[in-house]
């Protein structure tokens, strides 16, 4: 029988399709989430949020699958590809905001208050998404020391490391991004909401997550079983 130490070894030297599709699918909604989180929306009572709040939980649930199913180290690694699709998605809208427009489009002005900020909005979630990663990442990793070789009480680990790092996440990217944009107690309701948004949609849809975890698991074992 081929040890736990064989079998991560390998799941981190494959590239898998599904591997490759999880990985897109993580760093697209990041990318998506960074344009869209400009836009806010209104809720009842005066509360404010991002539209970025309904895709960027997406990102979480992936986090957790990484951790879970391929290690720290990969995680990582998704943490540095989304930057870099990150910086040269910011420097193609620089690049177009600042070419000169045909007098018939009338929306370059709009075209640039839009994606311009996507600058700030670049820096601020790069500064919240390393401090994010990390923690979520780390406490996680130690959760997961635990039960090295099972998903035993991976829900536990899910929530608890996703609640210190929405928490983390959201006191450092809503403040940087949107400071001197809103009132300060908008703010405020705004960075509270979130962490508590987040975390009641990552506790919904936790069962399937952990379908996902699962099922990726296995398939990634047959495949490192055929390898060996």
């Amino acid at each position: 029988m081929k040890n736990s130490k064989t079998f991560k070894e390998e799941l981190w030297k494959s590239h898998s399709s599904l591997k490759l599709i999880l990985t897109v699918i993580f760093i697209a909604a990041l990318l998506v989430s960074n344009v869209i989180t400009w836009r806010q929306i209104a809720l009842p009572r005066w509360i404010t949020m991002t539209w970025a709040i309904i895709i960027f939980p997406i990102t979480y649930i992936l986090s957790d699958v990484f951790s879970e199913v391929y290690g720290y180290k990969w995680s990582r690694i998704t943490c540095y590809l989304w930057f870099a699709c990150n910086l040269f998605m910011s420097l193609t809208f620089m690049a177009a905001i600042n070419m000169k427009a045909p007098e018939y489009f009338t929306n370059a002005e709009a075209y640039s208050t839009v994606l311009w900020n996507t600058w700030r909005v670049l820096i601020s979630s790069l500064v919240a998404y390393v401090v994010w990663d990390f923690v979520n990442d780390k406490i996680f990793q130690k959760m997961k020391a635990k039960h090295p070789n099972d998903n035993k009480w991976f829900g536990r680990r899910a929530i608890i490391s996703s609640l210190a790092g929405e928490t983390v996440d959201s006191w450092i990217f809503i403040p940087l991004a949107f400071l001197g944009t809103m009132p300060n107690g908008t703010l405020l309701i705004m960075i509270l909401t979130q962490v508590i948004l987040k975390v009641a949609y990552e506790m919904i849809v936790l069962p399937i997550t952990i379908v996902v975890t699962r099922k990726t698991q296995e398939y990634e074992n047959k495949l490192a079983v055929n390898k060996i």
